[in-house]
């Protein structure tokens, strides 16, 4: 009879096998990076590995979504202490405001994830997974402040929420994509234009 394995066992197995393939996609590039090395670097066979996850793809997504959600639900709890819909369009400039992106960890996070998209582009699947995550958690979020901000008066009835949700996302990648190539990139300065433009667009009083 095989042994029971609790379940505290294989969430803490998957974590370790999670955190092994960042640090191998962050080494060498998502395309480069191969199951065998994610085995040399957790010590964990092939064969376990492939219990917990069919692809390097799923391990990918699994990654991404963990991210996604931790963060999600943090901003969410901080947005709901914000009053106006002004409020937590600033609260989201800011955040990225306050981030450093010329980390190591960070730069690490951004290219992997670029280098997936790109990877996925040949998938539809794949791109059906992540559109639905951009909706999810990206768009959807920016689209309901700025309707919320229309309700209330504060924002131009003539904004089309989901086309600024998608603007606000496109102008901050392309700022945070810069970072990885470029070591003196003005980041915090574009951000702080872009946000100024941003809201002197859509805001009624501006």
């Amino acid at each position: 009879m095989p042994p029971i394995v609790s379940d505290a066992h294989k969430e803490n197995r998957k974590k370790e096998i999670l955190n092994s393939a960042f640090v191998c996609f962050a080494k060498k590039g998502f395309q480069e990076a191969t199951i065998n090395d994610i085995v040399e670097h957790s010590g964990i066979s092939k064969g376990a590995i492939y219990n917990y996850f069919k692809s390097k793809d799923e391990i990918y997504l699994e990654l991404m979504s963990n991210q996604t959600v931790q963060v999600y639900e943090n901003k969410k709890l901080e947005l709901s202490k914000k009053k106006s819909a002004i409020e937590k369009l600033n609260f989201w400039f800011d955040a990225y405001l306050e981030m450093d992106p010329f980390l190591e960890e960070n730069k690490a996070h951004f290219a992997i994830h670029i280098e997936f998209k790109l990877h996925a582009s040949r998938n539809p699947e794949l791109m059906e997974v992540l559109n639905e995550r951009r909706h999810k958690y990206f768009v959807r979020e920016i689209a309901e402040i700025i309707s919320e901000g229309q309700m209330a008066g504060e924002i131009k009835q003539n904004v089309q929420p989901e086309v600024f949700a998608d603007l606000f996302w496109s102008v901050i990648d392309g700022v945070v994509s810069q970072t990885i190539v470029y070591k003196d990139y003005p980041y915090q300065q574009t951000i702080n234009e872009v946000k100024e433009m941003y809201l002197q667009r859509i805001m009624t009083t501006s």
